[in-house]
């Protein structure tokens, strides 16, 4: 018994031939829009002057404009705090935030945006010129919640009653607050950028020789320390 081939017609071969070529080059394009295809990923931010929604927002823009393969979408959350917050949760693939604030024991850092600095100031021609003047006296703090850790590393390490010393203050109430003499110094958390200073100087009353008094955080090494011993054991605790 012998099979007889069968020979399709020369027109059939052809049609056939051609969708096979237009199936082909069809995965190949959907293979490609899809590898080359841009990644998107939510960014938590915050800040109480709403500078890092804004400068998150012009990084996504510039992804964009350059037909980056990454894209960020910006989720402003008004403070650090509350993007870290909203990292840990899992409700972001990325958060600016500062490494003592939040539960990021899930985290790794990709890129450091900036470097921030803690400053004790004093008005211009106050008497306080070191932190053991600072017992029995109020210090305001910008940020309160923000900076809790770094509040406790403070009171731990010069006996300041924390209670009784540092007192949140809301950035449009700062000036009040000095001139007033409802505090006797600040306490603020802030990127080491002519901007920001010139921003803390507007708290205090201006002169050619009315200078703030910049208070000296001795143990500021120390304190870091503490900070970064914080901060790994929240992380091994996460583990």
């Amino acid at each position: 018994m012998s099979m007889t081939s069968i020979r399709l017609p020369l027109w059939l071969r052809f049609v056939l031939i051609a969708g096979v070529a237009v199936l082909a080059s069809g995965a190949g394009l959907l293979a490609y829009r899809y590898y080359t295809h841009p990644v998107a990923l939510t960014v938590a931010v915050g800040s109480i002057d709403g500078e890092a929604a804004k400068a998150m927002s012009a990084i996504a823009s510039k992804l964009v404009s350059i037909n980056a393969p990454v894209r960020l979408t910006v989720i402003d959350t008004g403070t650090a705090l509350d993007a870290g917050k909203t990292f840990a949760a899992g409700k972001a693939d990325l958060a600016v935030v500062r490494g003592d604030i939040g539960d990021l024991s899930q985290a790794q850092a990709v890129v450091v945006v900036s470097h921030m600095v803690a400053l004790l100031i004093a008005p211009p021609g106050s008497s306080i010129d070191g932190i053991d003047k600072l017992k029995g006296k109020s210090i305001g703090v910008i940020g309160g919640e923000t900076n809790s850790k770094l509040v406790d590393a403070l009171s731990k390490e010069y006996g300041l009653v924390r209670e009784k010393v540092f007192k949140d203050v809301a950035l449009t109430d700062a000036r009040h607050a000095l001139q007033s003499k409802q505090i006797s110094a600040l306490l603020v958390v802030i990127p080491l950028s002519q901007k920001y200073l010139s921003q803390v100087r507007g708290f205090f009353q201006q002169g050619p020789k009315a200078l703030p008094v910049l208070i000296a955080i001795d143990s500021a090494a120390a304190i870091a320390e503490l900070l970064e011993q914080c901060l790994i054991l929240e992380m091994k605790r996460g583990f």
